[in-house]
This record gives C-alpha cells, structure tokens and sequence, in this order.
C-alpha cells in the first residue's frame, strides 16, 4: 500500500485525476480504512499527504467524500474508545479530526453536504474536545498523536464555517476550558492551536462580550477550585494552561488589532494570577 500511495502523491495533477477515475474508489477506501494506523510513515506521511491533496485538487467524488464524512462522526472513527488514555486507538481519533477538519474547509469553499447531515456532523464534532482524555503530543516510535491540536483545528474550522449554528459556538468554548483541567501542562503548541478557535470567532465578528464573559468564566473556574491547603497537582496545571492559553491570546489580539475588550480582559487576568 505504501508503494501505491508514494506513487500518486508524486503524480501531477492531470496524472492523479486520471488514476482517481480507474482506480479512486479502492484507494480512498483502504485511505480511510487505515488512517489511525500506528504506523506514523502510513498515517502521517502518506495516508494523510494524499488525502490533503485529492481534496484540495477535488479529485474525489461527492459521494465518496459524503461517505466518508458518515464514517468518520462515528464510534469506528471520531468517538473510537474515547475516553481512554495511552491506547493506539487515540491515532484513529485524531486523524479523524484532521480529515473531517479537510471536508468542512471543502464544504466552506465549495458546498457539497446537506444541511440535515451538516448539522449532525457539527453537533458531534463540537463535543470532541470535551471528551478527549489522551493528551499526548508526540508518540516514540509512532509519530504524532496530537488529539488536542487537531481537535482544536478541527474546532477551528467549525467556528468559522458560515454555515455553522451559532448554538454550537459555547459547546466548542466548553471544550476549550476542558482542555485545561485534562491533569497535564501542554508543551507541543497546543495553546496556539486553541487561540486558532478564537481567532476564527473573532473573523465571523462572534460577539466581543461574549468571549469577554468566556474568559472570566475560565478564571471563575479557577477561583472556585482554589485548594485552601496548598495547590494540588490538578489544580497548577490547569492555572498554568490557562495562563499560557491567555498570553498566547493576549499577544494573538494585539497583533490582529482585534478585541481590545477581549485584550484587555486577558490581560487583566495574566496579571492577577500570575502573582498567585
């Protein structure tokens, strides 16, 4: 399968369409079959290479990318042994996010799901950062897991999707502030990556004062889980993912010229905790 997959990744584009159209329907079938594959080279370099480029050429045909936006919002996909920690099935679940990021940046440029399934598959993916436990960035041996960064680029791209319902966006916020309390310091740019979200809220112009009552909120959440005795382990690394999550937003604001609110609020709060 590798061999196959490197050859048409360095077909141009008039060669990989004419191969698509002999061969596409057993190519993208074994593509998705084998997506979370362990194998970091399989996944990573070729499966999802070749996945990015048959979109972004749109040489795969509606009812191959509806078929596999079906197959990924399920518990074979998406929601595979979630919950668990330190399982290979964490490479399904995030690779997943990252294909299903691939079909609503398509959807966003060139329309091709129906609103009833749209709904569905949004209302699902907004929840995926909220159940996600298995935190890992890089995997010895197997590559990238990630399911944080690329839950949250998958977030990303709903918050910005015009077709998106506005009741999904405090389903995505909740899994943003989860993902501070998932009892571990983020160290592989996933705060940059949960900022995306917010940097795609604030280019549909989602209201200031609502991501100004969001943030309080996060720090309500700190206060109210401040330990009389001492810090607890839990507790410093959710204050310390907070607090680099709001410098990374604060610096994210100022350099958009977006939210001064919003700036100003982030700010504010840095300063308090970062004397606690």
């Amino acid at each position: 399968m590798k061999q196959q997959l490197k050859m048409v990744l360095e077909m141009d584009d008039l060669q990989c369409r004419n191969y698509m159209e002999k061969h596409g329907e057993e190519l993208f079938s074994n593509m998705l079959a084998n997506l979370g594959s362990p194998d970091g080279e399989l996944r990573d370099e070729l499966i999802y290479r070749l996945f990015v480029k048959l979109i972004s050429g749109q040489h795969l045909e509606t009812n191959q990318l509806i078929h596999a936006l079906k197959e990924l919002i399920t518990d074979q996909y998406l929601f595979m042994s979630i919950g668990e920690q330190d399982s290979d099935d964490v490479f399904i679940r995030s690779f997943s996010t990252l294909w299903l990021t691939g079909l609503f940046w398509l959807d966003k440029e060139h329309p091709f799901i129906d609103s009833k399934l749209r709904t569905e598959a949004m209302e699902k993916c907004a929840t995926y950062l909220s159940l996600e436990q298995d935190i890992r960035g890089f995997v010895e041996d197997k590559g990238w897991a990630h399911g944080i960064a690329h839950g949250a680029d998958l977030s990303a791209v709903i918050a910005s999707h015009p077709l998106t319902e506005r009741r999904l966006i405090p389903i995505i916020l909740q899994g943003v502030t989860s993902c501070f309390w998932k009892g571990s310091v983020y160290t592989d740019d996933e705060d940059e990556r949960l900022v995306a979200i917010i940097l795609s809220l604030a280019n549909i112009d989602y209201p200031e004062d609502i991501l100004v009552e969001w943030v309080e909120q996060v720090f309500d959440q700190l206060d109210r889980k401040t330990p009389e005795g001492g810090y607890s382990q839990l507790f410093y690394y959710a204050r310390t993912n907070s607090l680099q999550f709001m410098k990374t937003l604060y610096f994210a604001m100022k350099k958009s010229k977006r939210y001064p609110k919003l700036q100003s609020t982030a700010s504010y709060f840095i300063q308090k905790w970062q004397t606690v």
